[in-house]
This record gives C-alpha cells, sequence and structure tokens, in this order.
C-alpha cells in the first residue's frame, strides 16, 4: 500500500502540478495586452504569378511560369510621387530554405521616376537568369530619398 502511494506522489503529481502551473503562466501571459497564442505559425506561399504588398508599387511584364535558363525580364512601376529619386532594390529568394536564400540582389540608386512617369530600373534591365528549376519568390522594395520610408511587393514565380 505505501508502494502505491510513493509511486502516485512520484509519478502522477508532478504531472498534475505541471499542467496546473504551466495554465498558470499560460493564461497569465495570454491576459496580458497586445498577447495571442499562435500555434499555427506555417506560413503558405501565395499563388504563383499573383502579387502582394503596397498598392503603389506594382511588377510589370511579370509571368508565372519560365523556363530554367531563361532571363526573368520584368520592371517595377511605382505610382507614389513621394518615392521619386529613391533607391530600388530588387531580390529573388528561395522560400523553400530556411532562412529564405537570396538567390540574386540588385540594386538601383536615385531611381527618378515622377517627370517621364517611367517603369524603373531607369536605363537599366533587370533580366536575371535562374538555373535551377523551382519556385522562387520576388521581392520589389522602393525606398524614399531619406531611407525612412518604404514600399514593397511580393510574388511567387515558377521556373521549370
Amino acid at each position: 500500500m505505501a508502494v502505491k502511494k510513493i509511486a502516485y506522489l512520484v509519478f502522477v503529481f508532478p504531472i498534475i502540478a505541471s499542467l496546473i502551473f504551466g495554465g498558470y503562466v499560460l493564461s497569465d501571459v495570454l491576459g496580458q495586452p497586445d498577447r495571442q497564442l499562435n500555434m499555427w505559425q506555417f506560413k503558405f506561399p501565395s499563388t504563383i504569378g499573383q502579387q502582394q504588398g503596397d498598392k503603389q508599387i506594382r511588377l510589370l511584364n511579370l509571368v508565372s511560369n519560365y523556363t530554367v535558363s531563361t532571363p526573368l525580364n520584368f520592371r517595377v512601376l511605382v505610382n507614389d510621387t513621394s518615392f521619386d529619386c529613391g533607391d530600388l532594390y530588387m531580390t529573388i529568394y528561395d522560400p523553400n530554405t530556411s532562412p529564405k536564400q537570396v538567390i540574386i540582389q540588385n540594386a538601383y540608386f536615385t531611381q527618378c521616376f515622377a517627370q517621364t512617369n517611367s517603369s524603373l530600373p531607369i536605363q537599366d534591365t533587370f533580366s536575371p537568369v535562374i538555373d535551377k528549376p523551382g519556385i522562387y519568390q520576388i521581392v520589389a522594395e522602393m525606398k524614399d530619398k531619406t531611407n525612412q520610408n518604404s514600399i514593397s511587393v511580393m510574388a511567387n514565380i515558377r521556373v521549370q
């Protein structure tokens, strides 16, 4: 009989005590303002070719499927003149790696587009070649002259 009591004390009591203590800590943390329980932390990629991001910036001539060793030929259109003469950063990521691995990255400085309403990059092209099949994420980010504000757009493409 004494062995059963000791077994309950050694094996069952710690489980019950840890559940009570864990519940108390979790309820205290979730009771704080601006706290939430996010148990579904997976990020699913957007649909191939669909653009996500700010409304003031878009990717032009973007095709959802490319073949290996074909140049990705697209441009960026910015509709917000507060970003005139700012810097444009274009990056292609491999979203299947953790953290996302940069495949190609270019920066274009002092992109003044407001007078001519030009697409970016001005007097240059962004036409990288990807040699490995897969799904890639394109991010174009435009920063203003002071690097205080930025807008960005993201899209997924498939290379076959």
